[in-house]
């Protein structure tokens, strides 16, 4: 994922330098904050941890550039300090980067010399960013290997999410809330060619509808309100890689002709700009609404055929339970590393609750569930009984409402009230409400002493 905004902080107490450097730098796109003392740095850093490299002077009142290259480095140990000084030697230049600095350049300088120095910098960043990001994803150890399962239902899932990882078809996967969705969208990707590129996740239901096209289109500078700098989009921070649009049937309906637009043309014009932008990426999608719901009702029927060209459903834990056991197994095996734990099992008791419960939210569900019980477990303690299990899962159970806890006896008396109440005491008009006759609404009456 490319840098969308690779900014500077300029640090001297030479105002004109300052100014002057500015100046070239914008005129390149550079993002630029200004500070005229350490200081004054020190405050801009704490407030924007999103800075990429610092310009600092060696020689500045009150604080020089070498403490100033020391506190940086303590609150932001990766951030790119490049010294400036009129008066440099190599002495001063070895202890700058003794010091930490990752260059020493002195004034007067060449633009181009700059220019180029920095356009490096950015380069190597971005490519750290990527590097970064796939290491993570690979740290996850996703894959289908991994995605625990030994259910038949599963494995038809894997066959079929193999075979649309070896092509670029749009992919849709269908399942409830907690069935992971996204792991197998991550899967997908990293079996696929695309594998080594940006993996751009965006959970369409959890953004705003009216920031929603500009965080997946972009915008530029000046476009509306509030639009301060340019801004790629994830689109085209996806660009070479896959972009996964989670929870898609919450779009809304203007957008998704848009959205249409994109994925038939492949290119995509930021707000605010006039030429479109061509792209190359992977777009995988998930709904946990059914696929009739989708066709009907949330998305546009154009839009779901061009999206859904390879459908795959996951199927809830219900309908897969000869699962249960290994994932329990590998959750209890995650959270005791995490929690310094000894946990070896669940009692006889504690399993059988597990596996006749119906976890409408899926193996998210059991995942927080037994990370919750082995959190606050004692270390002494190296069995799940059924008390720990019913303790936890109280709060899931749906509660009761009034009438639930009525009896037949009470419901049917707080019926004859209430009709009588409606009818203002009128026994034909009641009875009329109930939809019983007068003689039964007599014997109900005397039955339960209502007056």
């Amino acid at each position: 994922m490319s840098i969308d905004k690779f900014r500077v902080l300029v640090v001297d107490d030479d105002q004109e330098f300052v100014s002057a450097v500015q100046e070239l730098l914008m005129r390149k796109n550079y993002d630029v904050v200004t500070a005229y003392s350490g200081k004054e740095a020190l405050e801009k850093v704490q407030g924007n941890t999103d800075i990429h490299l610092a310009l600092v002077d060696l020689v500045m009142p009150l604080m020089d550039g070498f403490t100033l290259l020391e506190k940086f480095k303590a609150l932001m140990p990766e951030l790119t300090v490049i010294m400036v000084t009129g008066q440099g030697t190599v002495q001063v230049a070895v202890d700058a980067i003794k010091r930490g600095a990752s260059d020493f350049i002195t004034k007067p300088f060449d633009k181009d010399f700059l220019l180029n120095k920095l356009n490096v910098i950015r380069k190597t960043q971005e490519l750290e960013t990527k590097v970064g990001a796939l290491k993570e994803l690979l740290s996850e150890k996703y894959g289908f290997d991994n995605i625990i399962s030994s259910s038949k239902v599963m494995k038809t899932v894997f066959e079929k999410a193999s075979a649309a990882a070896h092509s670029d078809a749009p992919v849709f996967i269908v399942g409830e809330t907690g069935t992971g969705k996204e792991l197998l969208a991550k899967a997908i990707h990293l079996r696929g060619g695309r594998g080594g590129k940006p993996f751009i996740g965006v959970n369409c239901g959890a953004i705003p509808k009216e920031l929603l096209e500009s965080e997946l289109f972009g915008y530029r500078k000046g476009a509306f309100t509030g639009a301060v700098r340019d801004h790629e989009g994830l689109f085209i921070a996806a660009d070479k890689g896959t972009i996964f649009l989670d929870e898609i049937g919450e779009m809304p309906k203007d957008l998704q002709v848009r959205m249409l637009r994109v994925l038939e043309e492949y290119k995509v014009r930021p707000l605010g700009h006039t030429n479109e932008v061509p792209l190359d990426v992977r777009v995988i999608s998930a709904s946990n609404h059914s696929i009739d719901e989708l066709k009907n009702k949330y998305l546009r029927e154009d839009l779901f055929f061009r999206l859904a060209v390879i459908v795959i459903e996951l199927p809830p834990l219900r309908e897969r339970k000869s699962d249960i056991p290994l994932l329990i197994d590998h959750f209890i095996d995650r959270f005791n590393k995490k929690y310094s734990k000894r946990m070896q099992g669940l009692s006889e008791g504690a399993f059988g609750a597990l596996y006749n419960y119906n976890f409408p939210g899926n193996i998210r569900e059991l995942e927080n569930l037994l990370e919750g019980i082995i959190a606050v477990t004692p270390s002494s303690k190296n069995t799940i009984t059924e008390k720990d299990l019913k303790e936890h899962l109280l709060w899931q159970q749906p509660a009761k409402s009034e009438h639930q806890l009525l009896s037949l006896d009470r419901l049917e008396k707080f019926a004859l009230e209430q009709a009588l109440r409606e009818a203002k005491g009128n026994k034909s008009k009641a009875a009329d409400i109930l939809g019983i006759s007068r003689d039964t609404l007599y014997r109900k009456l005397k039955q339960y002493d209502v007056e």
